[in-house]
């Protein structure tokens, strides 16, 4: 355990931010959400910039260790906390799990997040794609998804849970915020029930969102 808690920097709204607080929770490992709004007028504080220099979420420090970047943050911690490990221990499950991170950062968080999340959940005019092709590319995501998540499996790359877990967890969240989210994942019953079950799990209670509305089930 680390000798006081971690310093986690972001805001609670935050997909990336949540996956960080997801693996955090899973491991039972202390830290502090210091909240840091990166849409701000301006952008945020020049002391965050000596963090991040991009300025963007999540930034992360455990004593003398600064890190930005989610996935960077993900791995350090399962490496330098291994209790509660959230990395398979085989080459091909290390390589499923970082393929469905990969997938959720390439083509679920451009069409899911901000296309169809922040168009029909937020209200805005315009997303990142035409709604029509984030709700297509959406669709493609789930099915490629529910396609490698092995058969009878409790998570999405086994029956342990693991870091794809904890990361695609927050923007299916979200993309279940809109109608047709609900409705596509009604489409692939396994995948469904995963993220019902997620949905009750300790740290996904703990890590809920403050723009999550609906309550699934």
């Amino acid at each position: 355990m680390p000798a006081q808690p971690f310093d986690l920097y972001g805001f609670a709204a935050s997909v990336y931010v949540r996956s960080v607080r997801l693996a955090l929770e899973e491991k039972g490992l202390p830290y502090t959400l210091n909240e840091v709004d990166p849409f701000q007028p301006g952008g945020p504080p020049a002391w965050y910039r000596a963090l991040h220099p991009f300025g963007k979420i999540p930034a992360f420090r455990d004593g003398g260790v600064e890190l930005f970047e989610s996935d960077a943050i993900l791995r350090y911690l399962d490496a330098a906390y291994p209790e509660h490990p959230l990395t398979p221990a085989d080459p091909p499950g290390i390589a499923r799990m970082t393929q469905v991170m990969r997938v959720m950062d390439g083509y679920a968080y451009p069409a899911m997040i901000w296309t169809v999340f922040v168009m029909l959940a937020r209200e805005r005019e315009e997303g990142r794609l035409p709604l029509d092709d984030g709700l297509a590319q959406s669709r493609t995501v789930l099915e490629v998804l529910d396609r490698l998540m092995p058969r009878g499996s409790e998570f999405l790359v086994g029956n342990t849970l693991t870091l794809a877990d904890t990361h695609a967890l927050p923007m299916l969240i979200y993309f279940a915020e809109t109608e047709p989210g609900r409705a596509m994942l009604a489409d692939v019953p396994r995948l469904n029930g995963w993220l019902t079950r997620m949905r009750r799990r300790r740290s996904t209670i703990a890590t809920r969102s403050p723009l999550e509305e609906w309550e699934g089930g």
